[in-house]
């Protein structure tokens, strides 16, 4: 499999993990105070659970990718997951995206092109 292909796998499970995470502590709500019954709240929560077999999941590729390419080219696909989240918090939880953001979001899908063809 081409590692680029396993650098994208490990990146959309990754992703996946994060708004898994979102998602349940939306459904939690705040966490005013750390202890060990808040804890296990938030880690028995389904979505919590899940984002962190999808995020496992994503680091399993992500070592993959690792063992295939070098650290200087894996590396800086890692901010394709800012990508991600960002066009995810805009379509699912319909957060507000400024102007500055969506351009740094487009630098950031150009710096990965000029990665992958350099």
């Amino acid at each position: 499999m081409n590692v680029i292909i396993i650098i994208i796998i490990g990146i959309l499970f990754a992703s996946f993990g994060q708004i898994l995470w979102k998602i349940g502590m939306n459904e939690i709500g705040v966490v005013s105070e750390i202890s060990v019954e808040g804890i296990t709240h938030i880690v028995l929560n389904p979505y919590i659970f899940g984002g962190l077999f999808s995020y496992g999941i994503g680091t399993l590729f992500w070592l993959i990718a690792l063992s295939r390419a070098e650290l200087s080219f894996v590396y800086p696909f890692i901010a394709l997951t800012f990508v991600i989240i960002f066009m995810a918090s805009f379509f699912l939880f319909h957060e507000n995206i400024s102007f500055q953001r969506l351009i740094g979001a487009v630098i950031i899908v150009i710096g990965i092109v000029v990665l992958v063809k350099g």
